[in-house]
């Protein structure tokens, strides 16, 4: 396992403009849920209190709406408080690539797919580690959908065979429970570890 060290700032940035996603309609429509399922949905998050977190959170637990996804591991939302978008990267897991300058990865299409079908347009909880900004700008955070590890989305990707550990100081806290996820995906196996070679 490589480790890679970066010191951070844990002050939260908003976004670019040009990262801010531009359409936020029609989240019942992409998803395919009734508006009175979303509604039933929300209320649900919203009463969410056992939120998995750093040890020493850089910031308090926030509550946003995903607008839009890049990949298996990186998003855009929108806080729930009206504040500016974020860029987020969540911490401790790294899915394949899309296609971008250079050819997809074996089952990055399915990760994107995946965190698509699963956060699109829904409320979700923000928690974080003790930094708060990558290098690029990102907000780097844990995502958590319900209560216990079945809402932790950062360890579904990894238990689901969607990613692979990615462990980057000071965030650190569930690391090891992650790689104990990416093992049992690998056993199985499931996800990426059953279709790529």
């Amino acid at each position: 396992m490589t480790f890679l060290f970066v010191v951070g700032c844990s002050t939260w940035f908003g976004a670019a403009a040009s990262d801010t996603a531009s359409d936020e309609s029609g989240a019942g429509e992409e998803t395919g849920d009734s508006t009175s399922e979303l509604a039933a949905d929300d209320e649900r998050v919203r009463a969410l209190t056992n939120l998995w977190e750093g040890e020493y959170p850089c910031l308090g637990p926030m509550l946003v709406r995903v607008a839009y996804v890049t990949d298996g591991d990186t998003l855009y939302v929108h806080p729930d408080d009206g504040s500016a978008g974020r860029k987020v990267r969540l911490i401790g897991i790294d899915t394949p690539e899309i296609a971008h300058e250079d050819p997809a990865e074996c089952f990055g299409a399915e990760a994107m797919a995946f965190t698509s079908e699963e956060l699109l347009g829904r409320l979700a909880w923000l928690t974080f580690d003790s930094d708060c900004i990558d290098p690029y700008d990102r907000t780097l955070a844990y995502l958590i959908r319900d209560d216990g590890e079945a809402g932790f989305f950062n360890r579904v990707l990894a238990r689901q065979g969607y990613a692979v550990p990615l462990t980057i100081e000071p965030n650190v806290t569930y690391a090891s429970e992650i790689e104990s996820d990416v093992a049992e995906a690998q056993k199985e196996p499931v996800g990426m570890w059953e279709a790529c070679p």
